[in-house]
Formats: C-alpha cells, sequence, structure tokens
C-alpha cells in the first residue's frame, strides 16, 4: 500500500517536473526569439542610419529632416 502511494507521488513529481521544464524550454526560446529580432532591427536601422551619410552642414540636415517629414505625411 505505501508502496503504491510513493509511486504514484513519484509520477505525480515527475509529471510535474516535465510540465516545469517545457515552460522553461518554451521561455528560453521565446527569449530567444525576441533578441533576435531586436537585433535585426538594429542591423535594418544602422543599414538605414549609414545610407544617409553624415551632414555637416545644418541647413543641409535641416531641409533633409524636412523633406523625409513631409514624405511621411503623403
Amino acid at each position: 500500500m505505501v508502496a503504491r502511494i510513493k509511486l504514484w507521488l513519484a509520477a505525480a513529481g515527475a509529471f510535474v517536473l516535465a510540465l516545469g521544464a517545457a515552460y522553461w524550454r518554451g521561455r528560453s526560446v521565446a527569449d530567444a526569439a525576441a533578441e533576435r529580432e531586436r537585433l535585426e532591427d538594429y542591423v535594418e536601422t544602422r543599414k538605414r542610419m549609414d545610407e544617409v551619410g553624415r551632414m555637416s552642414d545644418a541647413d543641409a540636415a535641416r531641409d533633409f529632416l524636412a523633406d523625409r517629414l513631409r514624405d511621411r505625411n503623403k
């Protein structure tokens, strides 16, 4: 009788442990996917920044930003 109860408790413990492991594995996969997406966004932003080039003239930079604002509002 006691052996049967121990067996049931061990089975229940193994089941809970398996659920916990699956939960933590899912969290780590989701965290890795979120980090990958964040890094891809950074690369895309960095490429756009590099395409623009460097503007040493304040008037040119102001004109560029005004043009970009007009293009976004179309």
